[in-house]
């Protein structure tokens, strides 16, 4: 998954709880393999390698990948698995870092977009009629994995549970009934956070320009990809969400980093389970009208 997996569980039984977390920590490397582009095994390998316009894929792919496109309509196109075809662009380790030229990302821009997707759900398979589409589920799948962790843990009866994955988080509520609490990082200051929120059930995420990037003269260069301009994505340090599920909120802190905080707000509403917390680039604070119930009075 690229980051560290954290599970927290709580129950009366150590030996219930290790299983149980032994088989949600199977199930998130199953679904890492499967949706890491890659890996030669992945259908996403095999769509990104294609020979011709239509490629055979396994349905739960299908159904990730279809539940993508929703998100990218309800985001106008703001969350975009296409952005694929951009990253070779950008690299983030080694020497000489340098970002790509507006004439090289101009030339992929038009194979960039959802809309250049269609599924054939009675064959199974994932359809574009450009060789040069690519995808990439990095923005969804991992609260994908997230959220089928959680479920094997609740099948499993624990007590409690909280699944961490480098920041897209989801929490099964505590039979003590106390409310867990989770920090949002200050994205400017490592081990600074800006609030606490506390949350019983469902999922936070955060998306920030922070977690991978470059400085390219004076620029901060990161690895959320703006699929109109084909650059990183300007108008925000980080935005987080909670929602429901992981998976959910994966998606959509990706699209409202990307939206901003303007259309970001209308976005939200678009989602009444949802909420979003956005610090902008100049660094002020901006909440969706639900946001501040979640939030810890007091906790300085």
């Amino acid at each position: 998954m690229g980051t560290i997996i954290e599970m927290t569980v709580l129950d009366t039984s150590e030996s219930k709880a290790n299983k149980a977390i032994d088989e949600a920590f199977n199930e998130i490397l199953r679904i890492a393999s499967l949706f890491y582009e890659g890996n030669p095994q992945s259908p996403l390998y095999a769509f990104n390698n294609r020979k011709n316009n239509e490629t055979s894929m396994p349905v739960e792919v299908l159904e990730l990948i279809q539940r993508s496109l929703n998100v990218s309509e309800k985001t106008d196109g703001a969350f975009d698995i296409t952005v694929g075809a951009l990253l070779p662009l950008y690299r983030f380790s080694g020497d000489s870092l340098i970002p790509p030229d507006s004439s090289t990302v101009k030339e992929l821009l038009p194979f960039v977009g959802y809309k250049n997707l269609k599924i054939n759900h009675k064959k199974s398979t994932l359809i574009t009629m450009y060789s040069k589409t690519r995808i990439t589920t990095g923005g969804i799948a991992k609260g994908y994995a997230v959220d089928r962790a959680i479920d094997i843990l609740s099948e499993k009866g624990i007590a409690g549970a909280l699944v961490n994955a480098g920041g897209d988080l989801r929490v099964i509520p505590r039979k003590d009934k106390k409310p867990w609490r989770v920090g949002i990082q200050n994205p400017r200051k490592e081990n600074d956070i800006i609030n606490v929120i506390k949350i019983s059930n469902g999922a936070v995420t955060t998306s920030g320009d922070y977690q991978k990037y470059y400085f390219y003269k004076s620029r901060r260069i990161h690895h959320i990809l703006n699929p109109e301009t084909g650059f990183p994505a300007d108008s925000c340090q980080s935005v987080t969400v909670i929602a429901p599920t992981t998976e959910l909120a994966d998606a959509l802190a990706t699209g409202l980093f990307v939206a901003g905080v303007t259309a970001g707000l209308e976005i939200i509403k678009k989602y009444p389970n949802c909420e979003a917390l956005w610090v902008r680039a100049d660094g002020k604070t901006f909440m969706s009208k639900g946001f501040p119930i979640y939030l810890c009075k007091g906790w300085r």
